[in-house]
């Protein structure tokens, strides 16, 4: 006999409130990373695992059994480093209820370093995406990360939370204008054409008084996406030669090193002050060149500040958010309570639905239709168990029989292993 699936939920993360980007960088996963964790997940029969991972956040929600969040720590660290040498981090250890909370919120926009950064839907559902691609979801998760995508588009729709176009991108563009100085070229180099350099381009060319090249490793991806501005573009290789002639320097690609460095540098316009800042996890430009004749390098967390303005005008959305987030929850709670009842009940339905398509299939003749009408049998045959369970108690003992010994009876009722032998032949 089979007990009844349990387990428990639990994010383990490390994010700006936590942690600075020196350290969140050592932390953060690459592609590649991300690859060899789902792998060690996989084989070593971790759960169900979703890696959330944003600018500012690195976070492993897990289901499972046993968990423990040295173990989690183990699984990050190695996917991350095999020698697995990760240094200690400040991590936030959140379990069950509250995890789920946080994930909601999350995709809500409320937990971001830019109060409703209108990117942050889109990155919790490929953050989702990844996972399942990676076969590391299986109902839990994707009960849970379905709830919080709804949320995050019930709080778009609903709130003036993620109103406007205030993220990352487009504060790191306000700030790196506020930081060229007088009389310097406004032709402005952005390195990196995914969601934050994209958008931080897109807020730059809607200026209308500087220029923007927008450059990648992948120059098709920069030629289409400047075409919106009518804008300069080029690849990576091209850097140099576009730094001879530029007021500011913005990188925000995905490399896993430092790439941008003082022989890259050279090539900037001496004699005055050259802004660069650096939108990367982990960071792409070198600290190093901070202490070049002009440099002024900032990072992720010298943009929070700028965003205050944006905060302030998005707080009164807050409390209809979070009414949101507590609907959502509330109905993830108690498809979770019933978790243990639908698996006591899954071998009767099983049992219900085979018989009744036996029976469906030998008068209408067609697989398909008798499907159909089995399930929609079995589902209406199995409210009344369900409700039963549902209303029953947990193990203290009252005149009604207790939700575990209801399940055990019907699992050993229903389970093949019991009664399979015992399953009517159809005397047709």
């Amino acid at each position: 006999m089979t007990d009844v699936q349990t387990g428990a939920l639990m994010v383990v993360g490390i994010d700006f409130h936590s942690a600075e980007v020196a350290v969140r960088e050592r932390w953060a996963i690459d592609d590649a990373a991300l690859t060899r964790i789902f792998e060690q997940a996989r084989e070593g029969g971790f759960g169900e695992l979703v890696v959330i991972r944003t600018c500012n956040r690195t976070e492993l929600v897990v289901w499972g059994p046993d968990q423990s969040p040295e173990r989690i720590l183990r699984l990050w660290a190695h996917g991350v480093d095999a020698r697995g040498t990760r240094p200690d981090a400040p991590v936030a250890v959140l379990r069950d209820g509250v995890a789920a909370r946080h994930v909601l919120r999350v995709a809500a926009g409320l937990e971001s370093q830019i109060l409703g950064d209108i990117h942050i839907l889109g990155q919790v559902r490929r953050c989702y995406r990844d996972a399942k691609r990676g076969g590391t979801v299986d109902s839990h998760l994707h009960r849970l990360f379905a709830s919080a995508l709804r949320t995050g588009k019930r709080v778009r729709s609903s709130t003036r939370l993620m109103s406007g176009q205030s993220s990352v991108g487009s504060e790191a563009a306000r700030y790196l204008l506020d930081q060229i100085p007088e009389g310097a070229p406004r032709r402005i180099i952005v390195v990196g054409a995914g969601k934050v350099g994209s958008h931080a381009a897109r807020s730059l060319a809607a200026r209308g008084d500087v220029e923007v090249v927008l450059l990648n490793r992948t120059p098709e991806r920069a030629r289409e996406l400047a075409a919106e501005w009518n804008g300069a573009w080029g690849g990576l290789d091209t850097l140099s030669h576009q730094l001879a002639r530029a007021g500011a320097l913005m990188v925000a690609t995905g490399a896993p090193t430092a790439w941008v460095d003082e022989h890259v540098l050279r090539a900037r316009p001496s004699g005055r002050a050259f802004p660069v800042i650096d939108l990367s996890l982990p960071r792409n430009v070198d600290q190093g060149v901070a202490e070049l004749d002009g440099i002024e390098l900032s990072n992720l967390d010298q943009v929070h500040p700028e965003a205050a303005r944006v905060e302030e005008a998005r707080r009164e959305a807050i409390p209809l958010a979070e009414k949101i987030i507590e609907e959502e929850f509330e109905v993830f709670d108690r498809w979770l309570a019933d978790a243990g009842a639908r698996e006591a009940l899954r071998p009767l339905r099983e049992y219900v639905v085979e018989v009744c398509r036996k029976e469906v299939s030998y008068v209408a003749g067609e697989e398909e239709a008798a499907e159909r009408a089995a399930r929609r049998i079995a589902a209406k045959l199995m409210a009344r168990p369900m409700n039963a369970l549902r209303s029953s108690p947990g193990s203290v003992p009252t005149e009604n029989p207790p939700r575990e010994i209801l399940a055990r009876a019907l699992m050993h009722l229903f389970s093949e292993s019991d009664s399979s032998s015992n399953h009517p032949q159809n005397p047709r």
